[in-house]
């Protein structure tokens, strides 16, 4: 099993170790919710390994992308996943029938949505959060995309 932060549970190691070396009268009581932690610290990480194992490389990339689609570049997915930037790309295409840089449009404007619907957040903020070098490119892809400008788009969820 993997741990995808192992900084949380180092720290409450060293805790948990400086605890028992230096022992108190309250070192029982201290130390039982630290154990406590761990355990259900390990056991979500477990869970999440259970929930991942059966998914295939196109599912594992497109995770990837979701996470990361603000600054996201095939060259980067393809060296993370240990591949070609050409075989990522024609796996893609092959499995899911959408080119590398659809699938990073389509999620930016499903988060763009999501944002637009769900904070106040200022449109150049949002721009800026999905990796657009400026509001006028998101306003240009947004309106493709979706045939509305974000505003417009803003307006008619009222």
């Amino acid at each position: 099993m993997h741990f995808n932060d192992t900084c949380n549970i180092r720290t409450l190691l060293e805790m948990m170790v400086i605890e028992y070396a230096n022992p108190q009268e309250d070192t029982q009581a201290v130390l039982q919710p630290m154990v406590l932690t761990l355990l259900m610290y390990v056991a979500r990480q477990y869970k999440l390994s259970e929930i991942h194992k059966n998914e295939t490389l196109s599912d594992k990339i497109i995770r990837y992308i979701s996470e990361h689609n603000d600054c996201i570049k095939l060259k980067d997915v393809a060296r993370h996943f240990s591949y070609h930037p050409n075989y990522v790309s024609a796996l893609l295409h092959r499995e899911l029938g959408k080119s590398f840089s659809e699938i990073v449009l389509e999620q930016r404007m499903e988060k763009a949505v999501s944002l637009l619907k769900n904070t106040s957040l200022s449109i150049e903020k949002i721009a800026g959060m999905l990796g657009y070098s400026n509001s006028s490119n998101f306003y240009k892809a947004f309106r493709k995309y979706y045939q509305q400008t974000p505003r417009e788009f803003i307006t008619t969820q009222k």
